[in-house]
């Protein structure tokens, strides 16, 4: 199973995470994926050129083959939320 969800900053939710949560609980060597990006009302276009386009999806792919990722667990994901919005 494959689902993309896209949620505005106004949407996120402790009942959305527990939702989440719930599915992953179920489900064998589950991954989830974290994307957040500014909205812009634009669809899903950016207001960049092609060059600038495929310069940043270079940059992407040679910090991804160079191990410059950030990883973390649900657990872990949550105390940054907080640390980020100064709740600890």
């Amino acid at each position: 199973m494959e689902a993309i969800l896209k949620v505005k900053s106004s949407e996120f939710t402790d009942e959305l995470v527990g939702k989440i949560k719930h599915i992953l609980t179920n489900m064998k060597d589950a991954e989830l994926t974290i994307s957040i990006s500014e909205y812009k009302d634009m669809g899903n276009l950016r207001d960049e050129s092609k060059k600038e386009y495929f310069n940043r999806l270079d940059k992407g792919i040679k910090n991804f083959e160079n191990g410059n990722v950030i990883t973390f667990d649900g657990d872990s994901f949550e105390s940054f939320s907080k640390h980020l919005l100064n709740e600890e």
